[in-house]
């Protein structure tokens, strides 16, 4: 019988409550990074929010600047997701094209629609126009990512005899990831990136049938199977039941935080998470060391890959959070991950 495919790993990095000094959330930042690298995880990503009310999120191009310097060359750095249409798209795409020279290559870009109204109350920017705005986004940013003037006419932005200036390494753009969580998402994220990201709320069945209509419309454009990441919590204890409740004790106050805050992902198929050991089993790998492996395992590679865990949580002290990161590498990644050198994380060319 063939060998399971192996799978690349990566990490988000999460919120701290904002009664944490920011120096210290920067130093867990810094030790997460260094102790992923250590344990085989190739790929940091980061997540954003704006005036999130009782927690902090750090802005992700500039600390993603920053960390291009502690990581490795076979380290990809992906902002999971950035909301792109808070900003006027040429100065997020000359901002991620410096990030990527300031990572020698090595930067993915996440982008998201975004989900909280709040956010674009504060930001006054009409929720209701949230994904006109990313598509018109993200064909501006394309322009912007390439050497010739341009004219561009749309709907939001209008310029005339554009000429950009601030061109990413890679060519001709960083890979493009888009998040999604629902049907017209996922259509969107193969027509207009080069992967959908699937989120922590997605359940198993339904990140395998999301990826068959992904793979069939890319099918459609004449474009090339790919993998696509995937966010999974990876539990483990000495049991199953020990790793549900340590699974429950560190997340499930931020999911349902989440719900509250606009986000109904984490209910909308009736797995309610006062039933969190179904809620569980639908969405995590949780169990002894020899489970989650063998549950990794049953994951296709070629549908899913890399797989991204997030490893602090609120409340969460520096040491248990990197003993969790040396444990998962030890018992779980050293068996299922793929070994790596230099430039192996890298991916193909956008289209």
């Amino acid at each position: 019988m063939a060998a399971p495919e192996r799978h690349a790993f990566g990490i988000i990095l999460g919120d701290q409550p904002v009664t944490v000094d920011p120096r210290a959330h920067l130093d867990m930042v810094l030790r997460q990074v260094e102790a992923a690298q250590r344990n085989g995880f190739t790929y940091i990503c980061l997540g954003q929010h704006f005036l999130y009310d009782g927690f902090r999120w750090l802005q992700p191009i500039p600390l993603l600047a920053r960390l291009a310097a502690e990581t490795g060359p076979e380290v990809r750095l992906a902002p999971t997701v950035i909301v792109c249409l808070f900003y006027h798209p040429v100065v997020l795409a000359e901002e991620l094209a410096t990030l990527d020279i300031i990572s020698d290559g090595r930067l993915i870009v996440g982008i998201g629609s975004g989900y909280a109204p709040v956010e674009f109350e504060h930001l006054q920017v009409p929720y209701a126009e949230r994904f006109r705005r990313m598509e018109e986004g993200i064909e501006l940013m394309r322009l912007a990512w390439q050497p010739e003037p341009f004219d561009f006419d749309g709907e939001f932005w209008q310029l005339h005899n554009a000429t950009p200036h601030v061109l990413p390494l890679q060519r001709p753009h960083p890979p493009l990831w888009m998040g999604a969580m629902r049907s017209i998402g996922v259509r969107r994220a193969a027509r207009l990136g080069d992967a959908w990201m699937v989120t922590p709320e997605t359940p198993f069945w339904e990140a395998r049938e999301s990826y068959a209509l992904f793979s069939a419309v890319r099918e459609q454009r004449r474009l090339g199977p790919v993998a696509v990441p995937m966010r999974r919590e990876i539990v483990l204890g000495r049991d199953r039941a020990e790793a549900l409740q340590a699974y429950a004790a560190r997340s499930r106050d931020r999911y349902l935080a989440y719900t509250q805050r606009g986000n109904d992902e984490y209910q909308r198929h009736g797995s309610s998470l006062d039933d969190f050991e179904a809620w569980a089993d639908e969405r995590a790998i949780v169990g002894s060391a020899a489970e989650c492996v063998a549950a990794i395992e049953q994951l296709d590679a070629g549908m899913f890959d890399p797989l991204i865990v997030r490893a602090a949580w609120p409340g969460q002290t520096g040491e248990q959070v990197i003993d969790y990161l040396d444990q998962l590498g030890r018992e779980v990644i050293s068996t299922v991950a793929r070994p790596t050198t230099p430039g192996a994380e890298r991916l193909p060319a956008p289209r």
